[in-house]
């Protein structure tokens, strides 16, 4: 639903009840953007539209709708990454943003066996996820990972069982815009290390892991 126009990049204003898609977790606004990489930039707010997912600020060429510049922003407002060019130059001729198609469709990977590479012995879920947030590979079964995306934000889940019940607490590393929270669980008197890394909050992890069960 959402709909860049080729030389403006432009957002059409959708009704709340058309929002689909990406729109439907995030707000979009477009503005006149600073120079970035020795480039006239136009400047794309992504604000979300829960305390769940990271906002985000975008540099694109003018030219050319080249990301040249982006902000992860917390939801104190701070920024907590930012990628940037420092500059920017072409080999080859580069066409303007006229002619170039920029209106994607958002592609995720069919859903695919559990991989024999690190698995666990029963089937387990995740029994709670942000709204907009999809599997990108089985949802259910004895692989030991799951990954899950809205579109913009990406996190994986990593279940491993243990032989020992650890102490009860959680790890956290927080690393720019990328958590990894850690936690351990008993699983029907399965003790089990879950692992959440990706680009989301801290509490978004927090009740993901929480969330975890075997498929009974």
């Amino acid at each position: 639903c959402i709909h860049p126009g080729v030389q403006l990049l432009r957002f059409e204003a959708f009704d709340e009840k058309e929002r689909c898609g990406i729109a439907a977790q995030y707000r979009f606004s477009v503005a006149e953007g600073e120079r970035v990489a020795g480039k006239n930039a136009v400047r794309i707010t992504i604000e979300p539209r829960d305390m769940y997912r990271f906002g985000y600020v975008m540099a694109l060429d003018r030219e050319t709708g080249l990301l040249l510049k982006a902000e992860t922003i917390n939801h104190g407002h701070k920024v907590v990454e930012t990628m940037q060019f420092a500059h920017l130059s072409y080999t080859d001729p580069v066409p303007v943003a006229g002619g170039v198609e920029v209106i994607h469709d958002a592609h995720h990977s069919e859903a695919q066996a559990p991989s024999t590479q690190f698995s666990v012995a029963r089937a387990w879920s995740v029994g709670w996820l942000p709204r907009g947030f999809m599997a990108t590979d089985s949802p259910v079964g004895t692989s030991g990972r799951r990954t899950y995306t809205d579109g913009l934000a990406v996190f994986s889940v990593f279940l491993e069982e243990l032989e020992n019940e650890i102490r009860p607490g959680e790890g956290l590393v927080k690393k720019g815009g990328t958590t990894t929270y850690t936690r351990g669980l008993v699983l029907a008197k399965q003790p089990v290390l879950v692992t959440v890394i990706g680009e989301v909050p801290v509490n978004t992890a927090r009740m993901v892991a929480d969330s975890v069960a075997w498929v009974h």
